[in-house]
């Protein structure tokens, strides 16, 4: 039948990926090579190979400002993204990408990322989210295997996202079975690597109709906005910080010039 034909399929990559590897334990509880439907057809989804096992990033040098990360099938979560960008105040004080452009790494060097995803097909990833989801769901099991070794030596290293905390908003609808199960599977993974979670993942459902989505999207996203303030209350800017010492400095030259 096509469902052997494609475990067989993804039995080899599997055992493909385990040669790669080096032949240790390959993670597949969420079907990342396995069975995987894309509208009415189906495929194998799987990444490439990961960086070396990923250390926790020290506060001090993480990022103060915000990650904001999209991942649509459709536009709406693009969209969505765009729009809280815009309302975080732009480059001045948070970055946006799209999750083809995210690595793990990167999300750890952040204090705090916001995720706009969308679910696509039987509860997976859209397209250009399959391999951050890949990987990040190796990296989780290989973060457990390892701390679980480093626990028996009563070792302290933190876990990769230690000290970064995100939000989710989960796009999907009601009227499929496996409705916003990306943006659950998400916190699932980030929360397995030692991320904390600013607030419960926020589903938007698609079956109440566009504009009760993006109703339920902007009080979100307002939410979002106020954490952010106050996050980032007494934090400044480079641009506010180079504009301050310049008038610091003409302060300075002014008050030399009285006194003299």
């Amino acid at each position: 039948t096509q469902d052997d034909v494609i475990q067989q399929l993804a039995d080899e990559v599997v055992d493909k990926r385990r040669s790669l590897l080096g032949n240790v334990l390959v993670h597949d509880a969420d079907g990342i090579w396995t069975k995987t439907q894309y509208g009415e057809g189906d495929g194998i989804s799987f990444g490439a190979v990961g960086d070396d096992f990923l250390t926790g990033i020290p506060d001090e040098e993480k990022e103060e400002k915000a990650l904001v990360v999209w991942a649509s099938q459709t536009g709406t979560a693009k969209k969505f993204a765009k729009h809280l960008y815009k309302r975080l105040g732009g480059a001045n004080r948070c970055v946006i990408k799209s999750l083809r452009d995210v690595s793990v790494r990167g999300v750890a060097k952040h204090k705090r990322v916001y995720f706009v995803c969308s679910t696509f097909g039987m509860g997976r990833p859209p397209s250009v989210g399959e391999l951050f989801y890949s990987l990040l769901q190796l990296e989780a099991m290989r973060c457990k295997e390892n701390f679980e070794d480093l626990s028996e030596f009563g070792s302290d290293e933190s876990k990769p996202l230690q000290g970064t905390s995100v939000a989710i908003a989960a796009l999907g609808s009601s009227q499929f079975k496996h409705f916003a199960k990306f943006g659950h599977g998400l916190e699932v993974e980030l929360k397995a690597l030692g991320a904390t979670m600013a607030q419960d993942v926020t589903t938007l459902d698609a079956a109440k109709g566009k504009s009760e989505q993006k109703q339920a999207f902007r009080v979100w996203e307002e939410t979002v906005v106020t954490m952010e303030k106050e996050r980032l209350m007494g934090w400044v800017t480079p641009r506010q910080a180079k504009r301050s010492s310049l008038v610091s400095a003409k302060a300075l030259l002014a008050a030399k010039s009285l006194a003299s």
